[in-house]
């Protein structure tokens, strides 16, 4: 079936697109412009989020403007694919390990501009047509994280009204975002029936990506990314939210609840031992 799914999914990115997306204007990327943070890091283009800032009305046009052919195109610029990685060092952990480092991925500025663009359409066919389900919170008006906390917290107290006792489980996915297989995600956007070219134009994004890693002034070699939605992309946590959106949805009053790459099943009951066998049948399917 895996086999099948990458020929597939090769095939239908090598058709042309069916479709057209909505037009970037300049005032969308104005908008984007202003909402940067001044002190981001730059990326291997040294391009800074101030310096972004300062661009004239004309030279925004022009971005307006490669921005729209790339769309047209189907196409993200190779050197928007290139991550400087950093190491921020864990609190109150030795330096003596790379584990007790936090990988930082530095992108092209221009690069993440674009994604913004990308990310508003991607977010207007997941969310605004309601293709994504309803136990995934995040990304969504009044579904934030605490939103999801405080479902479980009312879930909980229904319960103690009752004399019912709620169990628990919590799931956090190691290493989530780079264990994306790229196949997969876009033979999944496909099947959640996403414009063409809005899916060719991930497909160009999340494949053929390179990172070098700085260390002070030094820097590797360049390395290849095989696997994953590049982290520090702003497209990656909605990405990330349409890969798990076929997750298994349990049965019998099992309740689901996703935030990015965090999962939690509840349930409540009289009695201790008729929750377990319910909580344990979604873990084994």
């Amino acid at each position: 079936m895996l086999g099948g799914w990458k020929k597939e999914v090769r095939r239908r990115v090598s058709l042309p697109p069916k479709d057209d997306l909505v037009p970037i204007t300049q005032d969308e990327i104005n908008k984007h412009i202003k909402a940067f943070k001044i002190r981001k890091a730059p990326g291997v283009d040294t391009i800074s989020s101030k310096a972004l800032k300062g661009f004239s009305a004309p030279l925004v046009a022009l971005l307006v403007a490669i921005f729209n052919v790339c769309i047209k195109n189907c196409y993200f610029l190779t050197a928007w694919k290139e991550a400087v990685v950093i190491g921020i060092p864990k609190p109150r952990k030795p330096r003596d390990f790379s584990a007790n480092y936090r990988p930082i991925s530095l992108l092209s500025i221009l690069g993440k501009l674009f994604e913004k663009t990308l990310k508003t359409r991607l977010s207007e066919h997941l969310i605004g047509k309601g293709l994504v389900i309803n136990e995934k919170f995040g990304f969504k008006s009044n579904h934030s994280c605490r939103q999801q906390v405080l479902r479980l917290v009312e879930y909980i107290s229904e319960g103690f009204k009752v004399k019912k006792k709620t169990v628990a489980v919590f799931f956090d996915v190691a290493k989530a975002f780079n264990r994306v297989w790229h196949a997969g995600l876009i033979h999944k956007l496909y099947q959640l029936e996403l414009p063409d070219r809005l899916v060719i134009i991930n497909h160009q994004h999340i494949n053929n990506r390179h990172f070098t890693f700085r260390l002070d002034n030094t820097y590797s070699s360049v390395r290849p990314i095989r696997a994953g939605v590049p982290q520090g992309s702003t497209l990656s946590p909605l990405l990330y939210s349409a890969y798990v959106n076929d997750i298994p949805r349990p049965k019998i009053g099992v309740q689901l609840a996703l935030f990015i790459d965090d999962i939690a099943l509840f349930l409540r009951s009289n009695c201790l031992r008729n929750i377990l066998p319910h909580l344990q049948r979604p873990l084994m399917s």
